[in-house]
Formats: C-alpha cells, structure tokens, sequence
C-alpha cells in the first residue's frame, strides 16, 4: 500500500543510518494504517488501538496454534471423548487465556524495545519530527560508551582477571578441604552469581553509568567469575577429579552457561550499538563531505560569466538598448533560478531545468546570436529529485571550453529521459554540444568542476549513478548523467 507522506519521509530519513523500512514501518503496521491513517509509526509510540490492534492478531494466531496443537495430542487417545478433549470449555478457555497473557507480554515488549530505541537516537515527538531532523551524535556517543555496559566492561578490566584467577585457586582449594560439600557450594555459588549478572545486565539496560571507583565490583565480580566458571568446567569435565556430586552438576552447568550468556547478550548489545554509532559517523561525514563540495561548487559558480555579461550589458546600453533590456531580463531570471538552487539540497528536473534555460539565454545573447539550443525533457522526468547544479556545471564546461573557442555557428543540446533497462526506472541526463572536442581548447580548465560532481554523485548514490563523458561526431563532446529514480 502506499503509505502517509510523513510515514514515508521518515523512512527516507532513517534510511540514511541504515535503519530499514520494516523497523519503522512493520507489516501489521501497515494494515493498521488502512484504518486509521494518521497513526504514527511505533518507533513513535503509535497509538493504542494499534497495539490492541497487534495484542489481537498475535493472541488469535497463538490460539488457533495451541488449539491445532492440542487436537493433534488429543488424537493419539482412542477414546472418542479424549479425543474431544482439546476442545472442552476447560480446555479452550485454558488455552486462549494462555494465548492472551502470552500475546500481551509479546506486544509489550515489542513497544518496550520501540520506546528504548526512540530514546536511542533521541527521535522527538511526531508532530515535531521533519525531513531535516538528524540523529545526535553526542546522544548516540554517550549511549555507545563502554562505562554503559556493567558486565562486558568487566573483559576490559585486569583487575577482574587477576581476582578470577583468586577465585579459581579458592574453588580448588575448597574443593580439596571440603570434597563432600564442594557440589552444594558450587551451585549455591553458581546461582548467587547468576543472580548478580541479571542485576548487572538490568543496570546496563537502564543506562546507568558506572562509577569512578570501580575497583571493589571488578574485584568482587571477577573472584565470583572464576569460582563459578572452575566449578562449571568441573561439573562438566572432572567431577572424578574434584568429588563434585552428579546431582549437583546440573545445576551447576545451567547457573554457568546462564552468567556467561548474560555476558555475551550484554557484549552484543554494546557491540550492535557502537557499530550503529560509527554508521551514523560515517553517514554524518558523508552528508558534510557533500555539504562542502555543494559550497564548493557554489562559489565555483561562473563569476566570470556573470562580470562578462555585466560587462558585457554595460557595453550594449548605448548601442543596442532593445537587446540590453532583454539581457537583463534573462540576468534576472538566471540569478533568481540560481539562488533557488544554491538554497536547496535537492531540486527536480524541470527546476533544474529552468536554471539550465536562463543560464542558454544569456549565453546566445553574448556570443552574438551564433549559439543555437535545443532543450527537450520527458515528461516522466519533471518532477525527479536530483543534486541542485549538476546541469549548470554540465553547461558551464561545455561552453567554457568546447564552444566559446570554437569558430562560427555552435550547438548545445540538453536532454532529459527515463529509461529501463534493466526493470528499474533511471534518469539519463545528457548535454551534447560540437564545440572543439576533447583537449582542442585552450581555456585553462582545472576539472575540478567535473570532478566535483563524480564526488557529489558517489556521497549521493554510491555507486547507483553514472557520469560518462565521450566524444561527439564529427566534433564536440556527450556529457551523460544516468541516476536513479527516488
């Protein structure tokens, strides 16, 4: 279906920090959005008919399966009213309040796991989020900081190595003195420091910061880590060795395991945040790498040709005031097209368009009516996003260096298509001038404004777009921009 305007911008916006489409726009979500359209996605909270919305579809689906599994357990009995077991009022009534209470919780922590992630990435309220907003990067910073993490920072500490391997010495030792008590011991020790870790994980999932003086935790968590881990490798491996009682090494093994996934599911959540935070680096360094070849550009914008033509106006007052009038017009409407430009992070087409027909104009009328144009867009393509200026750095180089050294009657032609070749829809860009062609022209050009749209291009599409320049017959040049359709 085709979602809300806003709903779409803000996966446009997220997109941009590799944060898929599904995770703010999920698939019941959008079947909701069928029936209250205004609806905020969950990452914003949503609203509560969605969430009873979810709670019902994921209850319903939960029943029918523990439903379907019951008759299917009920079929193994010969008895015809066995059979009919799984569907008694006891039974049913059993099995959808099982399905409520499970769907629930699931919901509940789905639209947990949303508010921990708006909070995250610091997303304001819907009514204020816009397609300018920008992730924090001190936020996401403070977020990813390893003094967040109470058990995997822990690895990182000697001090936590050092009491572990005193804790090792103690259980064998213990073992030693005591080899008929050891296998209570170690579960008891086992549980207690399971127990710690859940306390631990549960700090690190409310975000508290560690203290300065850390040194009584590392030292009291890492001698309760190597007194556990020495009795969960005995429990498994060397119970003949050490005495430790079978009955007990269950337990044991399980208290174990379950410390060290808590640490790993911590190490995970510390590792998964800090690979977001350096996507968001890298993202936030791209748009201001783009940003500064924009200004680049920008400033690289032909003063030259606006003094020429000024001069050129000045001259033409005298002479020639009807042409005059008419150059300013088209100065006017070259400059405000322009400043248009220069203010935005995207333009379309058909605006692009307009610069490239004001910035024609002026050129004709200075190089004395000897300079034809032809100018055709597809009407698919008007109203295609693209980078401000790629056609004005195209004309700029054509003219400055194929046609304004050439002598006599020159063409310039600007083209605008969508083609699909390959199942997706692509803009293709080309200006096409018969100007002296490659390295004809002595006009002391530098590349740096062709240049500059191979990196513009690159931070913008990566490498989804094309820029090839190759020779016209019999003389001239193609210059072809190939982007993709947003």
């Amino acid at each position: 279906m085709t979602l809300p305007p806003k709903v779409q911008t803000a996966i446009d916006v997220l997109a941009q920090y590799e944060i898929s489409a599904d995770v703010v726009a999920p698939f019941w979500y959008r079947q909701y959005l069928r029936y209250r359209p205004t609806t905020p996605p969950p990452l914003w909270g949503a609203n509560e008919g969605y969430w009873l919305f979810r709670t019902l579809k994921l209850s319903l689906s939960l029943g029918i399966f523990l439903t379907l599994a019951g008759l299917a357990i009920a079929s193994k009995f010969n008895d015809v009213g066995e059979k009919l077991l799984a569907l008694a009022l006891p039974a049913q009534f059993a099995i959808w309040t099982i399905a409520g209470i499970a769907g629930w919780l699931c919901i509940k922590a789905i639209r947990d796991w949303n508010r921990q992630e708006r909070a995250r990435i610091g997303l304001p309220r819907w009514t204020d989020f816009t397609a300018g907003w920008r992730i924090s990067r001190e936020l996401l910073r403070e977020v990813a900081a390893l003094e967040r993490y109470w058990l995997w920072s822990l690895l990182s500490k000697p001090l936590f190595y050092i009491a572990g391997a005193v804790g090792t010495v103690a259980f064998v030792g213990l073992a030693w003195a005591l080899p008929v008590k050891i296998g209570s011991v170690a579960e008891a020790t086992s549980l207690i420091y399971f127990i710690i870790c859940l306390i631990g994980l549960a700090r690190s999932e409310q975000g508290k910061r560690l203290s300065a003086n850390q040194a009584p935790r590392q030292i009291t968590n890492g001698f309760w880590a190597g007194f556990t881990l020495t009795a969960t490798i005995c429990a498994l491996f060397a119970n003949r060795y050490f005495g430790l009682p079978n009955d007990y090494a269950p337990l044991t093994i399980a208290y174990g395991f379950g410390a060290a996934l808590l640490f790993a599911l911590d190490g995970w959540r510390y590792k998964n945040r800090s690979h977001f935070f350096l996507r968001v680096e890298y993202t936030e360094q791209k748009r201001q790498l783009a940003e500064a070849q924009l200004q680049t550009l920008k400033a690289q914008i032909e003063p030259h040709f606006i003094f020429n033509t000024l001069a050129h106006l000045k001259s033409m007052i005298a002479t020639d005031p009807v042409s005059a009038e008419k150059m300013a017009d088209e100065l006017s409407d070259f400059l405000r097209a322009s400043l248009k430009s220069l203010r935005a992070d995207r333009t379309t087409v058909v605006e692009d368009f307009e610069l490239a027909r004001a910035y024609l104009a002026l050129a004709k009328l200075r190089m004395g009516g000897r300079l034809s144009t032809d100018i055709q867009m597809a009407e698919g393509a008007a109203n295609v996003k693209i980078l401000p200026l790629l056609l004005q750095t195209l004309l700029e180089n054509a003219i400055q260096h194929g046609l304004e050294p050439k002598i006599g009657a020159v063409s310039i032609h600007v083209r605008a298509d969508i083609i699909d070749t390959t199942g997706s829809p692509r803009l293709h860009l080309r200006v096409i001038d018969d100007g002296v062609g490659f390295g004809a022209a002595n006009s002391g050009g530098t590349g740096v404004g062709l240049a500059n749209i191979r990196e513009r291009l690159f931070s913008a599409y990566g490498s989804d777009a094309q820029f090839l320049l190759t020779a016209n017959t019999p003389t001239g040049v193609i210059a072809e921009l190939i982007l993709p359709v947003a």
